[in-house]
């Protein structure tokens, strides 16, 4: 069950419906269906967006998470307006900006800067690959994934 908790700001002389805080409990998190390229061309990757507007009441950050499976789990290089960070929370895996590798793991937190291209792929013949990913803007739909 998510629990959302009214804020006032935003009231007085603004447009815009105001932001509220957000709880979104585990269970509800694990039930929520992942969502998956159509075409597994882009990756094997699957995520759940879990603070997005219009689907939450909030603004300014996008928030989720993704999973690669083992082995041949990936998100295929592509760029985005959107600058994006990586928090790396279980697994390990080789992430690539601008056609430099660096190795991930469990703990590691990545910043990729707007435009630039990056992937991530799972090398790990048994554990899954997950990070929470972050983005500076109002709605997932904000973001145009150009592979």
């Amino acid at each position: 069950m998510a629990f959302v908790f009214q804020r006032l700001s935003g009231l007085f002389g603004s447009s815009r419906k105001p932001a509220a805080s957000v709880v979104i409990d585990a269970s509800s998190i694990q039930a929520q269906q992942p969502e998956c390229f159509p075409d597994s061309t882009n990756g094997i990757v699957t995520w759940k967006t879990l603070i997005s507007a219009p689907k939450t009441a909030t603004d300014s950050l996008t928030v989720g998470i993704a999973t690669c499976p083992p082995r041949q789990g990936h998100l295929c290089p592509h760029r985005h307006q959107q600058a994006e960070i990586y928090h790396i929370t279980s697994g390990r895996g080789v992430m690539e900006i601008d056609g430099r590798e660096q190795d991930v793991c469990a703990g590691s937190v990545v910043y990729i800067p707007g435009n630039a291209r990056h992937g991530i792929r799972n090398d790990d013949p048994e554990q899954e690959l997950k990070w929470l990913y972050v983005f500076g803007t109002d709605s997932f739909e904000d973001v145009k994934y150009r592979f």
